[in-house]
């Protein structure tokens, strides 16, 4: 029976989450609608351009001892959309848990936010998550400058846009711009720009989580060392069989395997033959996270910038990790940072929850 339950309470959220339509694209019917179409405030924080980036961190990854591709490789335009396909497919449980936290408890998380805090959402996404806590902080009548941050801006624009469209400049308190960067880069441009109001940072979807438990507490300081708080939302699921059902299927497959195409686009030659590769997902228990990596189907040799990289056949390299921390984990977590986890929101199985981090 409760297995019964989970799935239907997740099937209605996943409805509510497929349901939001004001993120659809609009086209404007005349060109007196293109002239009142609000502009998109967008500020490019990069502190260099993201190809110039992710190629000294592709080397990198292949001379590692434990092969890895930078993560930041799956969020182009087209993995963006492919991602879209994994948050609607139906085995996947963290975006409807997630998305059950926040209804049940988004007044209680837009009361710890105050009216004039400038609040950043890092990794926004979609922003169809945002836009509920945004609704809740109109509804308390607070004012609030927001700020999306990410690292595409297509994206970016259309997730904003999508936001403009349910907070009007002219009508409503919620201010919104964004923000055209990587978490490092918000990190820099926070300690360079100073508000004379609080900053509350947004870190939802689980995303912290795709960094090791240490990483996760250096970016935590990163950020709550310029005197902000943090909304963080974790995963702490520990069912195995479903953690692999979500992150294993084919949907994941494919965003996964989308990284190795962006990696050709970036090198400007096809080193990494898609055909050559397949998908392996498979659990880190001393990291308590699920890991997905790129599994050669033969010997291959690999030459890149002018260096020779050999795989045997099945040799891995990672792509990407997911942490699954229990509360506790999360805790320990925070205080490795110099943070206090002072409120937490928990699914009632407590297998998902957001966490406020102050200093």
């Amino acid at each position: 029976m409760a297995t019964t339950l989970r799935i239907s309470r997740d099937a209605q959220y996943r409805s509510l989450i497929l349901s939001n339509d004001a993120f659809k694209a609009e086209t404007p019917s005349s060109s007196k609608n293109v002239r009142n179409v609000e502009r998109i405030q967008l500020h490019d924080i990069r502190r260099q351009d993201t190809a110039q980036n992710l190629v000294p961190c592709i080397m990198d990854g292949l001379k590692s001892e434990c092969r890895e591709s930078p993560p930041l490789l799956l969020w182009n335009d087209r993995g963006l959309s492919l991602f879209d396909a994994v948050l609607d497919s139906p085995d996947y449980y963290p975006a409807t848990r997630e998305w059950s936290v926040l209804h049940n408890a988004v007044n209680r998380i837009a009361h710890s936010i105050s009216s004039g805090d400038r609040v950043i959402e890092l990794g926004a996404g979609n922003m169809k998550k945002t836009a509920l806590i945004l609704q809740a902080l109109q509804a308390q009548k607070k004012h609030v400058q927001y700020f999306a941050c990410d690292v595409d801006r297509s994206a970016l624009r259309r997730g904003i846009r999508g936001l403009q469209a349910m907070f009007p400049v002219t009508s409503s308190d919620i201010k919104i711009q964004g923000l055209l960067g990587t978490y490092e880069d918000c990190a820099a441009w926070l300690k360079c720009n100073h508000s004379n109001s609080h900053t509350s940072l947004l870190w939802l979807g689980n995303s912290l989580a795709n960094f090791s438990p240490q990483e996760a507490s250096e970016y935590i300081r990163s950020f709550i060392s310029s005197g902000s708080s943090m909304i963080i939302g974790l995963d702490g699921c520990q069912d195995q069989e479903e953690i692999s059902r979500a992150y294993e299927g084919q949907c994941n497959q494919e965003f996964i395997l989308n990284g190795l195409p962006h990696a050709n686009q970036l090198l400007g030659t096809n080193v990494f033959n898609v055909n050559d590769w397949e998908y392996v997902g498979r659990w880190n228990s001393e990291l308590w996270m699920h890991e997905s990596l790129y599994a050669a189907r033969k010997d291959l040799t690999l030459t890149v910038c002018g260096e020779t990289f050999h795989f045997r056949k099945g040799e891995t390299m990672r792509s990407i990790r997911s942490g699954k921390w229990p509360k506790m984990k999360v805790m320990e977590i925070c205080r490795d940072a110099g943070g206090n986890v002072m409120d937490s929101w928990m699914s009632r199985d407590a297998s998902y929850g957001n966490s406020l981090v102050f200093t």
